[in-house]
């Protein structure tokens, strides 16, 4: 995962989200290591001061994976999370995943 600080706008974006082959469809070998590295994401958010805002510019086809799966909203061409949405992130892929 790549990020970019954009203190200004108080958020973070991620710039690239790539998970190796063996992570990706039925047969992964880890369960939800997106989920796990946007929630990342978002604790970072906090912890930067920017109330867990986190942003990102998606492919075409997968806007509507990240809005279901992950809570994200369309704002013109990128894809965010407000603190809400970036705390039930958190608590279901870093806390409640111990």
């Amino acid at each position: 995962m790549s990020i970019d600080l954009i203190p200004v706008e108080l958020r973070l974006e991620i710039r690239l989200l790539e998970l190796s082959k063996e992570n990706v469809g039925r047969q992964r070998r880890f369960e939800n290591v997106a989920g796990i590295l946007i929630a990342s994401a978002c604790k970072m958010s906090f912890k930067m001061g920017f109330f867990g805002f986190v942003s990102l510019i998606p492919k075409t086809r997968l806007i509507e994976h990240y809005e279901t799966r992950y809570g994200f909203e369309q704002y013109g061409r990128h894809l965010a999370v407000d603190m809400e949405r970036s705390e039930l992130l958190i608590k279901k892929y870093l806390e409640d995943a111990k």
